[in-house]
């Protein structure tokens, strides 16, 4: 066919110049034909729409890099139990927040802040910084407490330096819930950052058994001289590197039944090999399961491994969970029946293994010391409970007000008794619920309890959305409430989570899981 001989019009198109007296007609001859304009077609431009927030975003993969080295140098100079780093710490983390923040204002002005979508929770626990800025405030003659009026000082704290810099902490912990909930709105930001808490935290714990076995028992920077004998890594306290250790083995036991959950699997078991992909990277996350849980026992933390053990069954509950499908969405056929009963238990006997491992393992790490620890603490125990009544009894003095931020060191000497050892210095209440109702008092004290329990039924309500319908979103809610679980054992009967290093990570873990609740609503279920 000869296209130059079709007439415009009959072609459903017009010529490009128009039509004169002088300008020839297409019918009369080739020569007029040739004068005809090509084929012309309309070109419809359509806006793009896509949210800005799906699309990949460097900086904010910069700032996962950027929060999980944070999260590995903070625990260095003892834990940061120190003036010195809380005061560095609040300093880099304001400045991350802060360019955050301008970044936002000039590049994405009509974006809406994602932590916006968890004010609530916000609001709560914004109770405790400014009622402990409340109790700088010059009105301690009218709450006297258990001393007399004429020696009660200025402000309601008992001390305005301690709490300043209690402050400071609590703007840290803020600054980076929020900056973790902004930048972890992909799944695989996510990932990564748990991933980099998990090798991470396993580098100190392979630092932690070289300090103890091959250093001599001392730091990488001198002697030590506190509970020698026990793995403590780079912390002060040998409990509170159990809880960090712990949170660490949390971590990887989601990666490890996600990776196994998500991992394909051969049709044939001839298939399978030691050394594929699967068995190597499976093989690497036990590896380094076993180091953690080897430091952490030689940490001989009786809290740190009971509370460890809650917080992995938790974890590995949540996983087993988030891989059965939902039965109501699911066809009522036979074949789909079964396969989805197999998927179910197959999960659960993952989850139940995995278990009896850690569980195992630390029965087998488990020396003698520790043994005796666990058998012959019920001196321990009378002496701690005696340590309570009297902290209660201190509680009952300032119910509403508190002693201040951070001074429970200087209040508990008005309640010191006979019934308390005075062979030690009792600076700390060895329970951080109590701690909380001692320094701020009953109301302001249990702001922040309320919070992780609202956080904790947020997961909770998401883990049900996202059961069988979106396997992304497991591992960050496993994280999260294994590790709520974790904090909450072990604040019973130590102060491991009144440590800037252990409180942080635990900040960054609940931000992760929470920062995947607005994705599980979008979810079709």
């Amino acid at each position: 066919m000869d296209f130059k001989k079709i007439n415009p019009v009959t072609a459903g198109l017009a010529p490009t110049t128009p039509q004169t007296s002088d300008t020839p007609h297409p019918a009369d001859g080739d020569a007029a034909a040739n004068t005809i304009a090509p084929l012309q077609f309309v070109v419809t431009l359509i806006p793009d729409t896509r949210d800005r927030a799906a699309r990949p975003n460097r900086l904010n993969a910069l700032y996962i890099r950027l929060i999980g080295l944070l999260l590995l140098i903070i625990p260095v100079p003892l834990g940061s139990h120190r003036p010195v780093p809380w005061a560095l710490w609040a300093l880099v983390v304001s400045g991350l927040v802060l360019a955050f923040v301008i970044r936002l204002l000039v590049s994405e002005p009509d974006r809406k802040l994602r932590s916006i979508a968890h004010r609530d929770l916000l609001l709560i626990a914004l109770v405790m910084p400014l009622f402990a800025a409340a109790q700088l405030l010059p009105l301690g003659h009218l709450v006297p407490g258990a001393f007399p009026p004429e020696l009660a000082p200025d402000t309601i704290t008992l001390s305005a330096s301690a709490t300043l810099l209690a402050l400071l902490r609590l703007m840290t912990y803020a600054g980076l819930f929020v900056l973790t909930l902004e930048v972890c709105t992909r799944p695989e930001r996510v990932r990564q950052l748990a991933q980099t808490i998990f090798y991470g935290l396993t580098a100190h714990a392979i630092i932690a058994m070289i300090s103890l076995n091959i250093l001599g028992d001392r730091f990488l920077w001198g002697e030590k001289t506190t509970y020698l004998g026990w793995a403590t890594g780079t912390f002060v306290n040998r409990n509170s590197f159990a809880s960090f250790m712990g949170l660490g083995i949390i971590t990887g036991l989601a990666l490890l039944m996600a990776h196994r959950q998500n991992a394909p699997r051969p049709r044939r078991s001839a298939q399978l090999s030691l050394f594929s992909p699967q068995a190597v990277t499976t093989g690497g996350y036990w590896v380094c399961l076993s180091l953690m849980a080897t430091a952490l026992v030689a940490s001989g933390s009786r809290m740190g491994v009971t509370a460890t053990v809650t917080g992995a069954a938790i974890t590995l509950i949540c996983m087993s969970a988030l891989a059965t499908p939902p039965s109501r969405n699911a066809p009522s056929t036979r074949g789909h029946h079964r396969s989805r009963t197999r998927s179910r238990a197959r999960h659960w006997r993952t989850g139940i293994v995995s278990l009896v491992i850690v569980a195992a393992l630390a029965m087998v790490l488990l020396s003698q010391n520790i043994g005796e620890r666990l058998i012959f603490s019920a001196g321990d125990l009378d002496s701690r409970l005696a340590l309570y009544h009297a902290v209660w009894d201190l509680i009952l003095t300032r119910p509403w007000t508190g002693y201040g931020l951070d001074t429970f060191q200087l209040a508990f000497p008005l309640v010191h008794d006979e019934r308390v050892s005075s062979a030690y210095i009792w600076d700390l209440t060895h329970n951080s619920y109590l701690m909380l109702w001692v320094e701020l008092g009953l109301i302001a004290g249990s702001a922040p309890l309320i919070a992780l329990a609202g956080a904790a039924l947020c997961l909770i309500r998401t883990l049900r959305r996202a059961a069988g319908t979106d396997p992304d979103t497991g591992p960050a809610i496993a994280i999260a409430l294994g590790a709520l679980g974790l904090a909450a054992t072990h604040s019973l009967l130590d102060f491991s989570f009144e440590i800037e290093a252990n409180t942080v990570l635990l900040v960054v873990m609940i931000a992760m899981g929470l920062s995947q609740t607005k994705r599980a609503k979008r979810t079709p279920s």
